[in-house]
């Protein structure tokens, strides 16, 4: 098996800094037996944009607290709020927020300087934090909860609404947003689309019904799958079963 390969985002507006930050994080992920592609950022902006644009999708960030108009608080509520899971280090020369920085789900929170021994030990709390069940982080003006991607069934847009649909649970779980802009935060190799207004997990798609266009659920209910899906769904959707296959051989 090769090495776990992690994208890890540095954002610190001293020069020196970043580059030591990024060289000791380096090898702490060769010292968990990971490879790390490091990308290093000097302002907020550069990093927002990337995460707002979804181009990067990055495993863990290592932000400095006070960076310039913006705060590492403020880039890890962006990460949040798009749902992604990634692991979260803050670094900074003021230990009186480490208690806020917790409501970011932070796997540490780092008082310069920071030596070797530390980033380590840090690196390999957020290693296991992203070794947990991934999970999908639904933020509500009512509530916030975390919903593991192994329980979410599928997901319907109507009516300018998600409903999400989960293993377990009688109703969905409805909330604002558009399928198209969510569907990025959600793991390519289980959840595809099988039409413009349906994502779906393929762990509980039993089979394509090829005269119907419908995917069959374990739970016998269907669903509709659009002519122009149709092809790559069914491609997707052989090749799922084939690498899950070859994953349960003895």
């Amino acid at each position: 098996m090769g090495m776990r390969k992690l994208k890890i985002a540095v954002c610190d507006d001293e020069e020196y800094e970043l580059k030591q930050i990024g060289r000791m994080l380096s090898r702490a992920a060769e010292a968990f037996g990971c490879a790390a592609t490091v990308f290093s950022y000097r302002d907020s902006r550069s990093i927002l944009n990337e995460i707002e644009n979804g181009s990067v999708r990055f495993d863990l960030l290592c932000l400095d607290l006070y960076i310039d108009e913006k705060i590492g608080f403020d880039i890890a509520a962006a990460v949040r709020r798009k749902g992604y899971p990634c692991a979260i280090i803050f670094i900074t020369a003021f230990a009186d927020r480490m208690a806020e920085s917790f409501r970011y789900v932070t796997s540490a929170y780092l008082i310069k300087p920071v030596n070797e021994a530390k980033m380590k030990e840090a690196f390999g709390t957020a290693l296991s934090h992203l070794n947990a069940a991934p999970s999908f982080l639904l933020r509500r003006k009512e509530d916030e909860r975390s919903i593991p991607f192994r329980q979410i069934i599928y997901l319907e847009s109507r009516l300018k609404q998600i409903y999400l649909y989960c293993q377990g649970e009688r109703e969905p779980i409805v909330f604002p947003e558009k399928l198209a802009e969510i569907s990025r935060v959600f793991p390519k190799e289980y959840f595809h689309f099988c039409h413009k207004s349906y994502l779906v997990n393929f762990r509980y798609v039993q089979k394509i019904d090829k005269v119907r266009h419908e995917a069959i659920l374990t739970d016998g209910s269907r669903l509709p799958v659009s002519r122009s899906c149709y092809a790559q769904i069914l491609k997707d959707f052989m090749q799922f079963h084939s690498v899950a296959r070859e994953e349960q051989a003895p």
